[in-house]
């Protein structure tokens, strides 16, 4: 897909029991910049020493651009909580995370999106608060805040705010000496525990706990509250009844590779992505010694691994993808994310020219990427450019915090499979079909989030359904 969808977020937490009492913003930002792939708009540390205050460092830009010694040594103590961001809700240039209210020493980090908050604006107004200009994180952490200054102890004010929030939401945060996370009844998005020594890690994913050589402990579970004192000591509420549906464009596209979900490998299921590729749309062309499989960097590549071998076709990562351009979801406009794509992807023309090209990506959503790559190895002189796509058409948006464009940008809620192939002109676009991907997950169709290709919300999406209309077909999901 190279880059046509938001993410919303990615978020930790560190509590540190005994050793470097005084270094979880430093083991925090290891892990923000393994998160770096799941927002880039912002970056945010806070962290809280025993009895001290709120210390907190919040900027615009990627991590390795936002932290330097001097912030870095501002953020003292034991415990931290961090987000990397993507604005899907709010200002591009605003709303910086974590949430903070000093006067409690509360901060809260939150991936997802609250796609309904007409029961938060409720709560929030009858109790005169200002909150008009707030994002959904925000109204959140003023909720929780709220039911905490009427007497209401952390855990307490969480499992009162806790019916409050519709819609997807994975959070970490701290207050007083504990680190604490929370996640929505159906588990839309990720979170992961783990130790190291004896302190604690939270992470949006498992790459979060592999930068600090931390053991994976479990995920925070669908509907669970839990909350770890400075002892180490983890303590589990149950608020919700859980009803486990992962977001299945985790696996398609946001997770790292080196991540794992539902106990799996990311890696190993594009690669099995791939082969279900292989076993329904086989290797394309009569000769195939002249195919050239070129996967679009990066999420595409174990697909692209696992189409060829199985059909035993040469598989050449002739797209060069630019590591300092960043996923062009960030650009806001058409002509932007135009300029951007041509700066991210560069082809060697003597590996395309002659050859049978099958070009894999990973989804597809406005068709900006893959007529622009089509077009080039035309030009640079491939013999015929087909388009294989490891997932199903995406003809629904999703509002838990991928922040998919409006319904009447997608190009499969619009456009036929044919009508898409004669826009990308290539000779053949083939999809892995909904039955495939779901076989390749390993799991069952009822552990996932499956909206953005069937148009069926877990969660409600309050006033957003108005604007859903019937798909023009639903090839590869019927």
């Amino acid at each position: 897909m190279a880059g046509e969808i938001r993410e919303k977020c990615g978020v930790g937490g560190v509590l540190l029991t005994s050793s470097e009492p005084d270094e979880a913003s430093a083991h925090m930002y290891e892990v923000l910049f393994a998160l770096q792939h799941r927002g880039t708009d912002a970056s945010g540390i806070v962290s809280k020493s025993p009895g001290g205050p709120l210390e907190e460092h919040r900027m615009s830009g990627m991590v390795r651009d936002v932290y330097d010694d001097k912030s870095m040594a501002r953020l003292t103590g034991s415990l931290a909580v961090g987000h990397n961001r993507y604005s899907t809700s709010g200002h591009t240039d605003r709303h910086a995370q974590p949430v903070i209210d000093g006067g409690l020493g509360l901060a809260i980090a939150h991936n997802g999106n609250i796609a309904d908050t007409s029961a938060m604006d409720r709560f929030l107004g009858q109790r005169n608060l200002l909150h008009q200009q707030l994002n959904d994180s925000e109204k959140m952490g003023l909720t929780i805040a709220q039911f905490m200054r009427e007497g209401k102890d952390l855990p307490d004010a969480i499992e009162q705010a806790y019916p409050l929030f519709t819609g997807a939401f994975s959070c970490v945060g701290i207050h007083d000496n504990v680190l604490f996370a929370f996640r929505d009844p159906k588990g839309i998005r990720p979170l992961a525990l783990g130790r190291f020594g004896k302190n604690w890690v939270a992470s949006s994913e498992t790459c979060g706990l592999d930068m600090l050589n931390a053991r994976y402990e479990r995920e925070v579970q669908p509907g669970e509250l839990v909350v770890i004192s400075d002892d180490g000591q983890l303590n589990s509420r149950q608020l919700a009844e859980p009803d486990p549906k992962l977001d299945i464009f985790e696996f398609v596209y946001f997770a790292r590779h080196d991540s794992t979900l539902y106990g799996q490998r990311v890696n190993e299921v594009r690669r099995r992505f791939g082969e279900q590729l292989a076993l329904a749309h086989g290797a394309l062309h009569d000769d195939g010694d002249n195919v050239l499989v070129v996967p679009v960097p990066d999420t595409a590549t174990p697909e692209a691994n696992g189409y060829a071998k199985i059909l035993g076709l040469e598989k050449d990562d002739a797209i060069v993808k630019n590591r300092y351009i960043g996923r062009t979801f960030m650009q806001q406009t058409h002509d932007a994310r135009t300029r951007q794509l041509r700066r991210k992807h560069n082809i060697i023309p003597e590996r395309i020219k002659g050859r049978d090209v099958i070009i894999i990506d990973d989804s597809i959503v406005r068709l900006n990427t893959i007529p622009n790559l089509v077009s080039r190895m035309k030009t640079i002189g491939a013999k015929t450019v087909s388009v294989l796509i490891g997932s199903p058409p995406v003809r629904f948006p999703d509002y838990y915090g991928i922040d998919t464009p409006d319904q009447k940008e997608l190009a499969a809620a619009n456009m036929t499979v044919e009508e898409m192939r004669r826009e990308i002109d290539c000779e053949y676009l083939g999809f892995l079909s909904l039955e495939g991907l779901i076989k390749a997950s390993g799991m069952t169709a009822d552990m996932f989030n499956l909206s953005c290709f069937t148009g069926e919300y877990p969660i409600g999406i309050g006033h957003n359904a108005d604007g859903i209309h019937a798909p023009v077909s639903m090839e590869y999901v019927d």
